[in-house]
């Protein structure tokens, strides 16, 4: 399992390939970012963006890092829940 600061510091090099001008409308985004491991498995989660202030001054700041593959399926409801 990846730290959080290789994984924010990878999200941050994935974000700046990105193209300014597509960013500019935007105040949120998400992003997938992958690692492999020598033995061929990957690790893949999603990191979500929003634009904030940083150092008095605009741009963007992590709000959640998830990593879909350890996301548990819901329950099962019930036929007759309103749930």
């Amino acid at each position: 399992m990846r730290n959080e600061d290789e994984i924010k510091k990878k999200a941050f090099e994935e974000l700046s390939k990105l193209n300014d001008a597509d960013l500019e409308a935007e105040n949120e985004i998400n992003l997938e970012i992958y690692f492999q491991d020598p033995e061929g498995s990957i690790e893949r989660f999603t990191v979500f963006f929003e634009r904030g202030p940083k150092e008095g001054k605009e741009g963007w700041v992590i709000r959640h890092i998830v990593s879909p593959d350890k996301l548990e399926s819901p329950a099962d409801k019930e036929e007759d829940s309103i749930e």
